[in-house]
């Protein structure tokens, strides 16, 4: 095979090729001359067969063909006899076919050889190429297979956390309500809200939600007037499971200010605002203005251990609620970053 790739060198260069073939067949020649007086008669061109051999093996099919004819006609001139003279009979002709007939075999197995081995290379390139292509393919099904494995196991883990909030919502409206319809009210509100911050996560595939879009989503039920919720703050990515408690607090605010504070009047409002600090610290605020008067609950129900004791455990962090009489103030400090909260839900 070393041979076939020299030989493609030198043919790919033509003035290689073409000198080379131009050196056997001189090289020929004189061999010729200085054996012709130990040669017996009818050798005319013993020493040409293998020059023009050579030549066609490394040099290509052309230079081969030309060092073939000079061959031929040096040897018909000078050692064919009558010597030194180009005569055409009977015995010269038969020696001219011979000589024809022999290189042109060869000259043609030189090529089919060379066909040969070039479509033996192709071969062997279209098989690596497609064992390339089956590796890449089997790679790419190996880490599909894993990637299904993981996100089965991500489905599992979140249907459980997911389960798991809402059954604590079920179970603690249950036993903070006065009575089962209150219950089933509080309850029904709650998954509600859960369910809308589900779809802000689906449309995220689950990886990160935006704080505005989770703010955004988790009061517009509550307020039809966009104008009288501000919302304000920088681009922030919450996790899910933050997501999910973020909206569940965001609801409660939303209730109780719908029920009792500044989005029960016509004049009132309220600021949304977060702010993002160093380390992903996280400051989330409500404050509600120009609503009625607000006064301490009688007792903590649910609501405010939800957003004052479980959310902000998800984050990390503490909330608090200051009951200012211009109205309602909630603030919880956190971190965004996913080791801020809990495996599962509390």
């Amino acid at each position: 095979m070393k041979a076939f790739v020299w030989a493609e060198r030198i043919a790919s260069s033509p003035l290689a090729a073409w000198s080379l073939s131009a050196i056997a067949f001189l090289v020929a020649l004189g061999a010729r001359f200085a054996s012709d007086h130990v040669l017996p008669a009818g050798f005319p061109y013993l020493t040409f067969f293998p020059a023009v051999i050579l030549t066609a093996f490394f040099c290509g099919l052309w230079p081969g063909i030309a060092c073939a004819v000079l061959s031929g006609l040096s040897a018909w001139y000078w050692f064919i006899p009558p010597a030194g003279a180009i005569t055409l009979n009977a015995s010269v002709l038969v020696a001219l076919l011979f000589y024809v007939g022999v290189v042109s075999v060869d000259i043609l197995l030189i090529q089919v050889a060379h066909g040969a081995v070039r479509g033996l290379r192709a071969e062997r390139a279209q098989t690596r190429s497609l064992l390339t292509r089956q590796k890449a393919l089997l790679e790419d099904q190996q880490a599909r297979v894993r990637q299904q494995a993981v996100l089965q196991r991500e489905l599992s883990h979140r249907m459980k956390n997911t389960l798991a909030m809402v059954q604590a919502v079920v179970s603690q409206s249950l036993r903070n309500a006065l009575d089962t319809r209150d219950a089933s009210e509080k309850a029904s509100a709650r998954i509600q809200a859960l369910a809308s911050a589900q779809d802000v996560l689906t449309a995220t595939d689950w990886a990160a939600s935006d704080v505005a879009a989770v703010v955004a989503a988790s009061v517009a039920p509550h307020c039809a007037d966009a104008e009288r919720v501000t919302i304000e703050g920088p681009p922030a990515r919450v996790e899910a499971q933050q997501a999910l408690g973020l909206a569940l607090a965001i609801h409660e605010l939303s209730t109780n200010a719908v029920k009792y504070g500044a989005l029960s009047t016509d004049e009132g409002r309220v600021a949304v605002r977060w702010s993002v600090g160093p380390g992903l610290r996280f400051t989330f605020k409500w404050e509600e203005r120009g609503g009625p008067p607000v006064v301490p609950p009688a007792r903590q129900g649910f609501g405010s251990k939800l957003t004052e004791r479980i959310v902000p455990s998800y984050f990390g962090g503490s909330a608090a609620s200051q009951y200012e009489p211009s109205g309602l103030i909630y603030t919880m400090n956190g971190s965004l970053t996913a080791s801020g909260r809990p495996d599962e839900p509390a």
